[in-house]
């Protein structure tokens, strides 16, 4: 079954569903990166300069055989490169390092900033001028931030462009209806979930165990369907083939609002990663 898309504020269309690569921050796959592509139409990679695997897609893309325009590649800026001259520098190298002339979504990776910073609204903010520069120049076809709360959003609502997506942590271990999720849906910003999984922990919860036993499906497929019904696009990494096929077999099937209820109300506010919400300035 085909993949579908979600229309971005700007037009574009994401596919709703992608693999991510996200390097030693948790394994990357080559063979499983250009099965999911060859053999699972998936179409959305993501990556970051941080990751350092840049290279490795840009690599999988080619090996893939598919044309570039189907593609839907994300990239982000980490936030020691946060600020315009920095930021410009940054976004050149991720260009070089997926040997693509553009991605299809650029990201601030974080609204932290680098140390000593005096103004942190003036650096965001001059960190998406070179976001939006790009767009305008064709570069970026999609801009975008990642953990970025209400207030980091909010500084944001001034200037030329808004981001069309914001790239969080979420999955059935937290609120699913928290308010920056609120915040998003309300303007028109796409939500991507990363670590859709938890590491591990959603799909070893009981409630999901059951839940995955009653739809003849496995935990990790009822996790990203759940993700797909709240309007969320996932994007799971995976390292092995078997799983890459898993993942993208999700879009033949419903969860009923029974189970969509059940899900909703296991969240225990569990993060995976760091919580960027939290004492950033």
């Amino acid at each position: 079954m085909p993949i579908p898309t979600v229309k971005l504020s700007n037009g574009v269309l994401m596919p709703a569903i992608g693999i991510g690569s996200s390097g030693e921050f948790g394994g990357y796959g080559h063979e499983a990166t250009v099965y999911a592509i060859q053999d699972c139409g998936m179409r959305l990679v993501d990556t970051a300069a941080i990751y350092g695997t840049e290279k490795n897609v840009g690599k999988a893309i080619k090996e893939s055989g598919i044309p570039r325009q189907d593609f839907f590649i994300t990239t982000k800026l980490w936030f020691t490169d946060m600020g315009y001259e920095s930021g410009k520098k940054a976004l050149q190298a991720s260009l070089k390092a997926l040997n693509l002339e553009y991605v299809d979504l650029y990201l601030i990776h974080m609204p932290n900033c680098p140390d000593g910073t005096t103004n942190p609204t003036k650096t965001r903010q001059d960190t998406w001028r070179v976001l939006q520069e790009a767009y305008e120049q064709g570069i970026c076809k999609s801009i975008g931030v990642s953990n970025y709360d209400i207030a980091h959003l909010e500084e944001l609502q001034t200037m030329q462009v808004v981001p069309h997506v914001n790239q969080i942590e979420y999955h059935p271990l937290q609120d699913p209806n928290r308010d920056v999720i609120k915040y998003c849906k309300a303007n028109n910003i796409v939500l991507q979930a990363y670590s859709p999984f938890c590491a591990g922990k959603a799909v070893s919860h009981p409630e999901i165990i059951k839940i995955a036993q009653q739809n003849k499906r496995t935990q990790g497929q009822v996790i990203l369907r759940w993700i797909i019904q709240h309007g969320i696009v996932p994007v799971p990494k995976t390292a092995k083939v078997e799983r890459a096929k898993e993942n993208s077999s999700i879009f033949d099937f419903q969860l009923s609002k029974e189970d969509m209820d059940a899900m909703d109300n296991i969240h225990t506010d569990s993060f995976h990663t760091l919580n960027p919400f939290k004492d950033v300035p």
